[in-house]
């Protein structure tokens, strides 16, 4: 559902609750969704990819709930979202990645959040922190 400015939380949320076994999400540019949306991706603990790339909405506490609920993870963009700081990646940093895109993130994440990407992602294979 990617680049669809107009999809709403309601719809979204619905989507979540019909389709549990999720394996991978891009909600990017989905400039309308809240937090709350984004939280109730935690439910997915199936899922392995994440992309919420261009959803400035989103914040850390979001983000630490995936973290929590999405253990599989391996895979997460979350490029150009400007309200995340050093606490939501260092607790998405806490899942499996693989890959891991940062960019853009604006002035919030700091050299403790790469820090602890590199202390406790082992397996990273990509990282953007352009």
């Amino acid at each position: 559902v990617s680049n669809s400015p107009k999809l709403t939380d309601e719809s979204f949320k619905a989507v979540l609750a019909g389709c549990a076994s999720l394996t991978s999400i891009s909600v990017a540019g989905c400039s309308d969704l809240s937090d709350e949306s984004i939280k109730a991706v935690g439910a997915c603990a199936s899922l392995t990819s994440l992309d919420v790339s261009g959803c400035g909405n989103l914040s850390d506490e979001a983000i630490q709930a995936i973290a929590l609920g999405c253990a599989s993870l391996t895979s997460v963009n979350v490029s150009g979202c400007r309200n995340l700081s050093d606490e939501g990646i260092k607790a998405i940093a806490s899942c499996s990645l693989r890959s891991l895109n940062v960019s853009c993130c604006g002035n919030f994440l700091t050299d403790e959040s790469i820090k602890a990407v590199a202390a406790t992602c082992p397996s990273l294979t990509s990282l953007n922190v352009a």
